[in-house]
């Protein structure tokens, strides 16, 4: 497992960080947007059109998100499907790169965690939830949402559990 796995490659998304999610104007985000909306800012090639210019302009709040990867893999599985005209695919869409999002940030975490060496039994759950996240993460299955939601869970559990054990 690399780190590699959890970097984002804009050249293979839709811009789905500037259309899925919402942001507040602040000294961030130059404008306010709803989730769903495209950024005034995204072009027609799903391409920032102030990328170089966009902290000058009152943008690095973009620059600071990171989606690891979650963006690449959700317009994958859509690739096939008109997100762009079908308002029920674009929901689906953008679930889908939310749901990534926490599985990638979660594996983020899981992967760190070797850093902790932890006893055998522990590292061996901590590989199994890695590889059950890994599998939903990188696939192209669409229907994910339960599985997902049992993993996160689990997985959340297991870092809570570890809190106790790194503390001691």
């Amino acid at each position: 497992m690399t780190e590699s796995e959890l970097q984002s490659d804009c050249s293979q998304c839709v811009g789905l960080c500037c259309v899925a999610l919402s942001f507040d104007r602040s000294d961030r985000f130059g404008h306010d947007k709803v989730a769903g909306e495209p950024c005034y800012h995204l072009d027609a090639a799903f391409r920032c059109s102030i990328h170089a210019r966009r902290e000058a302009l009152g943008y690095d709040g973009c620059e600071a998100f990171e989606c690891l990867g979650a963006g690449q893999r959700a317009t994958a599985v859509f690739a096939t499907r008109n997100w762009r005209r079908d308002p029920a695919v674009a929901r689906q869409l953008y679930g889908r790169f939310a749901l990534l999002t926490k599985l990638q940030e979660m594996r983020q975490a899981l992967m760190t965690a070797v850093d902790l060496e932890l006893p055998g039994n522990l590292d061996g759950e901590r590989l199994s939830l890695l590889e059950r996240i890994i599998v939903l993460a990188d696939g192209h299955d669409e229907n994910i949402d339960s599985a997902a939601a049992a993993v996160l869970a689990q997985a959340k559990d297991f870092l809570r559990r570890l809190a106790d054990v790194v503390s001691v």
